[in-house]
């Protein structure tokens, strides 16, 4: 075949492969430019337009300028705060800092300019160099924290005169702080936990702090210098949490259908099992006033749930009597391992049982004897306390009482260095995900749960 006959044989599949990577190209094109268009550019490094003083009508260009493309404070300035024009409820805010040495800012959300100040409404992502400032030495007030209330996990700060990657994420009453990537702050406004941090801290005579529903953006003038670029926000559908509202070991017909399952059953425990049996304890555990409850000194030895589960949201409520401890255990490889050894949510009388005074490591919510937690509001014993655990791909969380008190990455170095140093040590893939039963622990004392409910994520 000459070569004039090859090329015309080919070209019609050259045709067709050049217009196909067009039409990919134009797709991906089309889809950057719509996730593009869905952010609001707030500074773009030469426009100052979406901003103005707090209470005020224009921007305080004495206070605040336009360098290299930076927006900065003016040190010695007036220290006046500024606002976006507009106002925002449920959004995520990305954002850039740098902070000069021992320097200090802020960034508030849902700002209501009726009040004196911003922050008597408006709950703060502080910014901070935590090395020389004083605030830097307390956790709830350092960089990265929900201001005065919850501190900051797991948090890299880069080097003072670098800048530092923020997100904020505001949705309904579930609020999450970012920095450098990483998750830092997780909460929900109006719980339990949170509500008993603000009756603590120096809100607690601020009527309307962090009960707006929408309000202004504001950056913080502290006297000290301090640079933000890359400002922008996009607004987000509300995302209610299904289990709001919800009745006693019931679940509704729409959180059913949203995939949320119910392992407490009127029927009885059908959907637990005792481990390495067949059939629920004939002795220890029992179901009574909307309780699976364990009963002091029972007998009957743990309980698994019937299914596996591997990446999960699970919520439960629990409640110890005084002096008692338990645990829920998740990741249980039953078969495999013959052994009740899995990663634990501990569930403990911090003031009285003898594990929870040997340190953070042993009281509730910990990642027993690896991780302890953090921000922990418990309610008093006898109280039922609301607590989730959930596992997304290689993240996992542990809540209590509204507030993300531990998380930790499977298999990262700094989970693998706490097993090292726990009792796990010696066992196979211990810090890693598994597809395993959940369990609920008999420790001789008496426990009650209700309310468990739990979600696939791996669906």
């Amino acid at each position: 075949m000459s070569c004039r006959n090859v090329f015309q044989s080919l070209l019609p599949s050259c045709l067709a492969l050049a217009l196909g990577v067009f039409v990919t190209c134009l797709t991906l094109l089309r889809a950057d430019h719509h996730a593009d268009s869905q952010w609001e550019v707030l500074f773009d490094g030469s426009s100052l337009n979406a901003f103005r003083a707090f209470q005020g009508d224009s921007f305080p260009s004495k206070s605040w300028q336009i360098e290299n493309g930076l927006l900065k404070t003016v040190s010695g300035a007036d220290a006046i705060d500024i606002v976006t024009r507009k106002q925002y409820s449920n959004f995520e805010l990305v954002f850039e800092w740098k902070v000069s040495p021992g320097g200090n800012s802020g960034v508030m959300y849902r700002v209501n300019e009726s009040f004196d100040r911003p922050w008597h409404t408006g709950p703060e992502y502080q910014i901070l160099d935590d090395s020389r400032h004083k605030d830097g030495k307390n956790p709830l007030t350092s960089a990265g924290s929900c201001y005065a209330l919850v501190s900051a996990a797991r948090k890299e700060l880069r080097p003072v005169g670098q800048f530092n990657v923020s997100r904020i994420i505001v949705n309904g009453r579930r609020v999450e702080h970012w920095l450098n990537g990483t998750k830092v702050v997780a909460l929900e406004l109006g719980s339990f936990a949170v509500n008993q941090l603000i009756r603590q801290s120096k809100f607690a005579d601020k009527v309307q702090f962090a009960r707006e529903p929408s309000g202004h953006l504001c950056f913080q003038h502290h006297h000290d210098e301090v640079w933000f670029r890359s400002i922008k926000v996009r607004t987000i559908e509300l995302d209610r949490d299904p289990l709001t509202l919800k009745r006693l070991n019931e679940l509704t017909k729409e959180q059913r259908d949203l995939g949320w399952r119910n392992l407490y059953s009127k029927k009885g425990p059908v959907r637990w099992r005792g481990f390495l049996r067949e059939e629920f304890p004939e002795k220890g555990w029992v179901m009574e006033e909307g309780m699976l409850k364990h009963l002091s000194q029972g007998g009957g030895g743990d309980i698994v749930t019937r299914q596996r589960y591997e990446q999960f949201d699970f919520r439960f409520e629990w409640k110890v009597a005084p002096g008692s401890n338990s645990g829920v255990r998740y990741f249980i490889l039953e078969e495999e391992r013959r052994k009740a050894i899995g990663h634990e949510y501990q569930v403990i009388d911090d003031g009285e049982h003898p594990d929870a005074l040997r340190g953070p490591k042993w009281q509730a919510a910990a990642f027993y004897d690896c991780l302890p937690a953090s921000n922990r509001i418990l309610k008093p014993v006898g109280a039922f306390n609301e607590s989730r655990i959930l596992v997304h791909e290689q993240e996992v969380e542990h809540w209590l009482n509204g507030v993300m008190v531990l998380s930790y990455t499977l298999e990262s170095s700094e989970v693998l260095a706490a097993v090292a140093r726990s009792k796990f040590r010696n066992v196979v893939e211990f810090g890693y995900r598994h597809r395993g039963r959940i369990l609920l622990q008999d420790h001789n004392d008496e426990v009650a749960y209700r309310n468990l409910y739990i979600k696939r994520l791996d669906q």
